[in-house]
């Protein structure tokens, strides 16, 4: 089975680090997609072999034409995690690419403020 997978905060921290590691895992059939909103985020992402994309992570409509456009279904949601909007409208998304091609999804979405620490 192919994998492709978005990571959104791909140019931060535990973005650009994930996908160093998923670029040297050697998965097979593995996709990778960066969410970026600035040229040089997009540049960051692509020496990991990403793809960057450039949406509105709190818009459903950008959200779901992105997931099913590329048809991603694996999201590492990375980005401002106390917002539910995004996380809502990525499950929406994949739901929707689940229910038109019987493809498992996957969403992870993490809150990088406890790994950091509070000082």
């Amino acid at each position: 089975m192919s994998y492709n997978v978005l990571i959104t905060g791909g140019s931060g921290y535990l973005g650009g680090t994930l996908l160093n590691r998923l670029q040297s895992a050697g998965l097979p059939a593995l996709k990778l997609y960066a969410l970026v909103r600035k040229d040089s985020q997009a540049e960051a992402v692509k020496q990991y072999g990403a793809e960057p994309l450039t949406f509105d992570a709190y818009e459903e409509s950008a959200v779901r034409e992105a997931v099913l456009k590329h048809e991603i279904n694996v999201v590492f949601s990375l980005h401002d995690a106390f917002k539910a909007d995004s996380a809502v409208a990525f499950i929406k998304a994949l739901a929707e690419l689940k229910n038109n091609t019987g493809r498992n999804v996957h969403l992870l979405h993490v809150c990088d403020v406890f790994l950091r620490g509070s000082g």
